[in-house]
C-alpha cells in the first residue's frame, strides 16, 4: 500500500497539508506522482501499464505553503473479483467467503499511498479523506495489501487495526500482507483537524 520508508511519523504536521478528491489537473498530477515514486524505487518500469488506473479515485495532499501535491492515494472501485487484494493474494476461506457476500458495489481497495520525501505527514490524512468518500459510496470496508513496514507502522503509532486476511506475498517490489480496514472505526482514529478535507464527507463530518 505505501513504498516510503519513515511512516512513523505519519500523524505528524497534518495542519500544513489539504487534503482532496483528485479531479482534472489534479487527478493527473496525482497519477504522475505515483508513477514516478514507484519508478524511482524500481517498482513500476516506464512502459508499465497500470490496468488499475482507470478504474480509480485519487486523492491528494496539497502542501499548504507551495501548493505542491506531495502525496497521494487511491481508491480502486471495480468488481470485488478484479481488485488488486483479492485477485492475487491466497486469502484464507472463511475471509474470502465473507467478501463473496457482501452487497455488490460495497467493497474498493486503498491503494496506491505514497508521497514525496520530507512530508511523512500525510499519509493518515490520506487515508481519512479515501476513507470518508468510500464511506459516502455506502462502503464499511476497505480492502488493501500492505507494505509489512506499513502494516506494523499504522498500528504502532496511528492505532489502527487492520484485519489480516490472507498470505502475504512478494507484489509490486516488497512484502505486502493483505488486510481489510473497517472505515468507521478507521476514521475515529483518523480525525483530522477541521477544514483539512475538501470536497469530501462523511458521516458526521463536514465536507
Amino acid at each position: 500500500m505505501d513504498i516510503n520508508r519513515g511512516s512513523h511519523h505519519v500523524k505528524r504536521d497534518t495542519a500544513a497539508y489539504r487534503f482532496m478528491l483528485a479531479e482534472g489537473e489534479l487527478r493527473t498530477s496525482a497519477i504522475t506522482l505515483h508513477r514516478q515514486r514507484y519508478m524511482e524505487v524500481g517498482f513500476m518500469p516506464p512502459d508499465f501499464q497500470d490496468p488499475y488506473e482507470k478504474g480509480s479515485r485519487y486523492f491528494v495532499a496539497r502542501h499548504e505553503a507551495t501548493q505542491r501535491t506531495v502525496g497521494v492515494c487511491r481508491l480502486v472501485l471495480q468488481e470485488l473479483w478484479t481488485l488488486p487484494t483479492y485477485h492475487h493474494f491466497e486469502l484464507f476461506e472463511h475471509e474470502r467467503r465473507g467478501l463473496e457476500q457482501l452487497k455488490p458495489g460495497t467493497s474498493a481497495e486503498l491503494g496506491a499511498l505514497t508521497k514525496v520525501p520530507g512530508h511523512w505527514g500525510v499519509t493518515a490524512g490520506l487515508m481519512a479523506t479515501a476513507l470518508a468518500h468510500a464511506a459516502t459510496l455506502g462502503m464499511s470496508q476497505v480492502l488493501c495489501c500492505s507494505d509489512q513496514r506499513l502494516f506494523h507502522s499504522v498500528r504502532a503509532h496511528l492505532g489502527l487495526s487492520p484485519r489480516v486476511i490472507g498470505r502475504e506475498r512478494l507484489f509490486y517490489g516488497s512484502i505486502k500482507i493483505p488486510c481489510v480496514l473497517n472505515i468507521s472505526e478507521t476514521l475515529e482514529q483518523l480525525a483530522l483537524p477541521p477544514g483539512a478535507q475538501e470536497g469530501v464527507s462523511a458521516p458526521g463530518r463536514a465536507a
